[in-house]
């Protein structure tokens, strides 16, 4: 009978993978246990199926409720708030006492409770606890359950094993290809220059010193005004004292490698350059002050992750998602409590990394439709500022010079 029931465990697998497009969650060779989910933006679904056998009804409650503690722990993972959880044990016998009271719809009472629902698929009730189960996660394919000869069982069960590790495989090298597709040579390569120009601020003059920063190419408005519109690319590159250099070195190579790594080299020094454009813009349209450095092109790593995650949801959650909201929230905070702190240069960086992003869209995908709306907002937004900035910064130079 274990073979038996090993198959069913098997059986019902496959079918919600593959017919009710269920997605893998866990799976534990070992133990015969295996974790299926279905998520929607308002709940997620997770079933559990599990090979194992009970003796007494204490003995299921210990595990039902270390089943919860599991859930509670994995919420992360799941992008939805309200979680339903079915819990499918697959044995010989039921539990010799008084059991079925476990039946009874549970719930983790919390902010964010979670429900569960037992089935106990022993062999005197399978064919109703399967009609349960079904009814109750709403199938919309019929299912239908025939144990064949020992023989085929055997070939069956090992059959959907492989399959089930080919899956966990593919799914696996998926998420490998989508970290890996590029190699961080440009990062690098950015580091250097930036590094190499500071110490050439450094033995001409000093990188605070306002007059060496205006000679090597500092936005400067005034200049801007007058043509000078390559300022707003070489001032990316400049950093004024050493503490400004180590932070957006620090932050280009942490940012750069990871963004380098999922976008790809060619991709990377789009979004990167399109950034800083974008921020050295929106600092002229709203900065008067001497400025330098590369945070806008860094906020942009930022808006090239957050566009990541629009397109890999659950990956994204599942990975980077709350650590990198949270120092990026920190950043803006502390950039607004800062008032040497360009924040024109950091939310347009932000804004402009996003919209680039959009543009050249993530490897082997393609959204035609969203990649030219994002071309088109970028060169409207980046015309307004430009005029707005020119309108705004000739008002501000004559009424000085009045």
């Amino acid at each position: 009978m274990y073979l038996a029931k090993q198959y069913m465990l098997y059986d019902l697998a496959i079918y919600l993978l593959k017919q009710e497009q269920y997605k893998l969650f866990h799976f534990d060779y070992d133990k015969n246990e295996i974790w299926v989910a279905k998520s929607t933006w308002r709940q997620t679904n997770i079933i559990r199926l599990i090979h194992k056998d009970f003796d007494w009804k204490n003995h299921l409650k210990q595990d039902i409720a270390y089943l919860f503690q599991r859930v509670r722990n994995l919420r992360r993972h799941f992008r939805s708030k309200h979680i339903q959880v079915f819990n499918v044990y697959i044995s010989e016998l039921e539990p010799v006492d008084d059991w079925e009271k476990l039946k009874t719809p549970m719930l983790l009472d919390e902010r964010n409770p979670v429900k569960m629902k037992v089935f106990y698929l022993s062999q005197e009730n399978w064919q109703r606890e399967q009609r349960r189960l079904c009814e109750a996660i709403g199938t919309t394919n019929d299912y239908t359950f025939a144990l064949p000869s020992i023989d085929e069982q055997e070939r069956t069960v090992n059959y959907y094993k492989y399959e089930i590790q080919q899956y966990i495989y593919e799914k696996n090298k998926r998420v490998r290809d989508v970290f890996s597709f590029g190699k961080p040579q440009i990062t690098y390569f950015l580091l250097y220059v930036n590094i190499i120009m500071f110490f050439i601020l450094e033995f001409n003059g000093g990188s605070t010193d306002i007059e060496t920063l205006l000679d090597y190419g500092a936005k400067y408005n005034p200049a801007i005004i007058m043509g000078e519109w390559w300022r707003i690319i070489t001032s990316m590159f400049l950093h004024i004292g050493f503490l400004h250099l180590l932070m957006n070195m620090i932050a280009l190579y942490y940012l750069g490698t990871a963004v380098e790594r999922i976008y790809g080299s060619k991709r990377f020094i789009f979004i990167y350059f399109l950034a800083g454009i974008f921020g050295g813009i929106t600092s002229f349209a709203f900065n008067f002050q001497i400025a330098a450095g590369a945070s806008g092109a860094l906020f942009g790593l930022f808006g090239a992750l957050l566009f990541f995650g629009t397109v890999y949801k659950d990956l994204f959650k599942q990975t980077m998602g709350k650590n990198l909201i949270f120092i990026l929230l920190i950043n803006i905070v502390f950039g607004f409590m800062v008032p040497q702190i360009d924040m024109g240069a950091h939310l347009g960086g932000l804004i402009g990394g996003f919209i680039a992003s959009a543009i050249v869209y993530l490897p082997k995908r393609k959204q035609r439709c969203v990649q030219f709306s994002a071309l088109a907002s970028y060169l409207i937004i980046i015309s307004l500022l430009t005029f707005y900035g020119y309108a705004v910064n000739v008002d501000y130079l004559e009424q000085l010079l009045q």
